[in-house]
């Protein structure tokens, strides 16, 4: 399991409720959103759960880089979580 943190930047015509709402419902194999987070008409943050760290790489690629209205998409950090 990874922990994947994005910083996603949209387009200005871009609605960041709608985009929100549409990075929840995207199928991806082997990864989940966590949390999603809009924190202005332009910027999202969100948490991406994967199996590994290449799921994670392609559902920013082939998913996420594909939704309508992002420009950008910033992989802030990746952590494995380590259990005790």
């Amino acid at each position: 399991m990874v922990n994947i943190f994005l910083f996603i930047e949209l387009l200005r015509a871009a609605s960041g409720a709608d985009t929100e709402g549409h990075l929840k419902t995207l199928a991806m194999d082997n990864c989940k959103f966590a949390s999603v987070a809009v924190l202005s008409d332009r910027k999202i943050v969100a948490q991406l759960d994967c199996s590994t760290g290449a799921d994670g790489l392609k559902a920013i690629l082939e998913k996420i880089a594909s939704v309508e209205g992002v420009v950008q998409t910033n992989i802030i950090s990746v952590v494995t979580p380590v259990k005790r």
